[in-house]
């Protein structure tokens, strides 16, 4: 699995970039800014970060079922 694949998949499972990045052994930051740069290439946000824990977007939903295909 790509490397921002593993990202994506871990804040998914994990519902919070904190706990996911500690799972990574990465910082928040640069978990954050990898996540950034591929939703800045698909032009459209993986996570809905207003909620509390995070959730997908409908993209993010479509981005995870690509990542679940691949594997």
């Amino acid at each position: 699995m790509q490397q921002e694949m593993e990202y994506i998949y871990e804040v998914y499972k994990e519902k919070n970039f904190t706990r996911a990045a500690e799972k990574l052994f990465i910082t928040q930051p640069a978990l954050g800014m990898a996540i950034q740069k591929v939703e800045d290439r698909l032009g459209m946000p993986i996570f809905d970060r207003s909620t509390r824990p995070i959730s997908l977007t409908d993209a993010g939903y479509a981005y995870l079922e690509y990542i679940e295909s691949t594997t």
